[in-house]
């Protein structure tokens, strides 16, 4: 089941070296979403997924890193894309001004993207990982059991929450 957290900036600063699994920004709808592997996981889970949605997004740049094969990805970003594995180094709030500055470093190899946004909202799902094979794992939400694709953890269905 996916739950709406309470303070969406509070859990954005505690994602330091968690796992980016994917981002999108939508130019059209002036929206950011950002999918992290979360610490905060629920009892009796074996992993958590925070997905944080920025909306009124201005101002998208995206800082190229130094690795040749991350620098493609500009609006849009998937682990399942890539064999290499994008941790979060750095968090970057400014709420001082009238719409907040947001920085995401990702380390040297990917770089990071930072953009103006005018709102923040943040919901999390947890799930069990069942082995299924050396290096294959099946996750079921924590709640209802339904398959829950670790690459897109909040995929469009009935428990995809809000965002």
């Amino acid at each position: 089941m996916v739950r709406k957290v309470n303070d969406a900036l509070d859990a954005l600063g505690r994602i330091l070296e968690c796992l980016l699994i994917l981002y999108r920004y939508d130019v059209a709808e002036r929206a950011m979403c950002v999918v992290f592997d979360y610490p905060d996981k629920d009892v009796g889970a074996d992993r958590a997924f925070l997905r944080v949605r920025f909306d009124g997004v201005s101002n998208f740049r995206r800082i190229p890193g130094e690795f040749a094969e991350l620098q493609k990805f500009i609006e849009t970003y998937s682990t399942r894309a890539t064999g290499a594995a994008t941790v979060v180094q750095n968090v970057n709030v400014d709420a001082s001004g009238r719409a907040m500055q947001i920085a995401l470093w990702f380390g040297h190899s990917f770089g990071g993207i930072s953009f103006m946004c005018d709102g923040v909202a943040a919901e999390t799902r947890s799930a069990r990982a069942i082995r299924t094979g050396a290096d294959e794992w099946d996750y079921r939400d924590i709640d209802d059991g339904a398959r829950v694709d670790f690459y897109d953890p909040f995929a469009r269905s009935a428990a995809a929450g809000t965002l």
